[in-house]
């Protein structure tokens, strides 16, 4: 999980619910990014697709982390639902960033490489 430990119940989901926004903001901005560079790039039917694709992510996120959610009992599900939706946003954000904001050769990325190693290693 997150690294938001030794706080109370509350405290762990205050933390939690913070680093989720941000990873959320994250990936708003790549998403953008992404957006932009599909509609000069592949043009509408592409860019239709992609938000397409985002839209089923999204749907995907909650099914996951609301089977999540309900697999635990007591207080503890609700960290374990924010640190999964935390994981699921960490890996989207590089997959956008790996399919749409990289180039096949030596030019830079639109964006940095976002980091994922917490979400591969689930801390």
């Amino acid at each position: 999980m997150t690294n938001c430990s030794d706080k109370t119940t509350l405290q762990v989901n205050a933390c939690l619910n913070a680093r989720l926004e941000q990873r959320d903001a994250a990936l708003n901005l790549y998403y953008q990014t992404a957006i932009g560079r599909i509609g000069k790039e592949n043009g509408s039917d592409t860019a239709q697709e992609f938000v397409r694709a985002e839209r089923s992510w999204i749907g995907y996120r909650d099914s996951e982390c609301g089977s999540v959610f309900d697999r635990y009992a007591g207080t503890i599900r609700v960290s374990v639902e924010i640190d999964c939706r935390i994981r699921l946003t960490e890996l989207r954000t590089y997959a956008i960033w790996r399919d749409w904001l990289t180039y096949p050769d030596s030019t830079p990325p639109l964006l940095p490489r976002p980091d994922v190693e917490s979400a591969i290693s689930g801390h």
